[in-house]
């Protein structure tokens, strides 16, 4: 019971961090075991979806308006940072979008991805958490770890499984996001 209310408590910080735990675990895969690889990045994002469902059936929607699901731990004090994540009705839909397209991702790339497989799956396991936490986020500092921790992967998967431009198009892309986030 104490860990089912554990559980319950902390769903949403369970739900963004599951994938870097299966993230974790691929990185003790042999990068050769690329089908093995394949099979455990759509069980760590399968899985992670059906993680995110108690989210739905638990959530509020007379106030859906409201946070729901909250939890503020102190973080960094010394910038009055708190670890403050929560949810409303619109980053409802956007998490469970997020626990569902990953694993439509890595079937999408099961033909298409041939090189470097295991770095592209811990790219798309490390950017699904990093999406999760921006959904959820309700401290500013917070916020932006995640979405920062979202362009990282992000930049790897366009410059290195890109198209014919994706060197190009990865330091546009970087050039953007870090000149659009100082501001």
């Amino acid at each position: 019971e104490l860990a089912m209310d554990l559980f319950n408590t902390n769903l949403l910080s369970v739900v963004a961090f599951w994938p870097l735990l299966g993230m974790i675990i691929l990185l003790f895969i042999n990068k050769e075991k690329t089908t093995v690889i394949k099979w455990w990045a759509n069980f760590v994002g399968f899985s992670g979806f059906f993680l995110s469902l108690p989210i739905w059936f638990r959530f509020d929607f007379e106030n859906a308006d409201k946070m729901q699901f909250e939890v503020n731990i102190p973080w960094i004090q010394s910038l009055g940072a708190n670890f403050h994540v929560g949810i409303d009705g619109i980053s409802l839909l956007l998490v469970l979008l997020t626990t569902l397209i990953t694993p439509l991702c890595v079937l999408a790339s099961w033909r298409y991805i041939t090189k470097r497989v295991k770095e592209f799956m811990i790219c798309l396991l490390v950017m699904e958490a990093a999406m999760v936490g921006v959904f959820c986020a309700l401290d500013f500092v917070l916020f932006f770890v995640f979405w920062e921790t979202v362009l990282v992967p992000m930049y790897f998967i366009i410059a290195i499984w890109g198209g014919p431009n994706r060197v190009y198009a990865a330091i546009k892309f970087m050039i953007y996001t870090l000149i659009g986030s100082v501001l």
